[in-house]
């Protein structure tokens, strides 16, 4: 119910937290996870498009720039104790191969089944992969330390699969829509924001989770994919209308009130002087 009543009234959780989220990460070589990320980002744009993503590299960077962007902006907004550049990284580089998996499972079982709106159950789940793969880690997992981080690392999921398939859907708008290149990337870039904010609230559980308890288990993230997965839904289903002028704004102002909560809550935590600064 926690997971649902933060998306209508957004607010700090006030917990005692456990000391989970004063912990540091011991430490360890990150450059594996960025030579992680790169191989992950080229294997499931490869896999996906072939080479025209390459023969389209304006248009590939063009998909990646408003998810990457906003990114940096879930980052930032982690200001007591920035993740790891690496961790974000290979996490946003999951989500662009699951994307290899999400296709798959569309055209097998949730298009025929639910139509295009059933994608949504084949989507969030595997984006969260990735995310539940980093909060169980036995090192890396002390870098996961609350809600917000689970939000920036939900993010950067949905950011990476977020960017394949603005590429789908601009050479779409392009080649069979006959639309211009600045429109179509304009298009795709001003809707980027909802994978993102869809994988923040399901990774919003799951750390929510681990600053309560002090650990984490795979069912932690049914509360947050149980908002995530109709939100999805819903967008899938609706008019283009209904999802720019009223879904759009209600998305961003959802992830926004999420964020500046936890935000309050780490402060309340004693962030300002106790932050696992890595």
């Amino acid at each position: 119910m926690e997971a649902f009543r933060s998306v209508l009234r957004p607010a700090p959780v006030r917990i005692d937290p456990s000391r989970v989220v004063y912990a540091r990460r011991p430490h360890s070589p990150m450059r594996r996870y960025l030579l992680a990320a790169a191989v992950l980002i080229v294997v499931g744009l490869s896999m996906t498009y072939g080479g025209a993503w390459l023969s389209n590299m304006g248009l590939t960077l063009a998909g990646f720039a408003a998810p990457t962007l906003i990114l940096l902006w879930m980052t930032r907004n982690d200001r007591f104790e920035r993740e790891p550049l690496p961790l974000v990284a290979v996490t946003f580089g999951w989500g662009v191969f699951c994307g290899i998996l999400a296709a798959v499972l569309n055209l097998l079982l949730a298009i025929p089944m639910l139509g295009p709106p059933g994608a949504a159950f084949v989507e969030e789940p595997l984006k969260m992969l990735g995310v539940l793969w980093l909060a169980g880690h036995g090192g890396l997992g002390a870098e996961f330390n609350d809600h917000l981080d689970g939000m920036v690392y939900g993010a950067a999921a949905g950011a990476g699969f977020a960017g394949l398939e603005n590429l789908y859907y601009i050479l779409g708008l392009i080649t069979r829509g006959g639309l211009p290149p600045a429109t179509a990337v304009a298009v795709r870039s001003a809707t980027s924001i909802c994978h993102i904010a869809w994988s923040a609230i399901a990774g919003r559980s799951l750390g929510l989770a681990r600053a309560m308890r002090g650990g984490t288990r795979p069912w932690d993230i049914l509360p947050g994919l149980a908002v995530a997965v109709p939100m999805h839904f819903v967008w899938n289903a609706s008019s283009p209308a209904l999802d720019l002028f009223l879904l759009l704004p209600f998305f961003m102002l959802t992830l926004y009130r999420l964020v500046r909560a936890a935000q309050r809550d780490e402060e309340g935590w004693g962030y300002l002087d106790l932050a696992p600064v890595e």
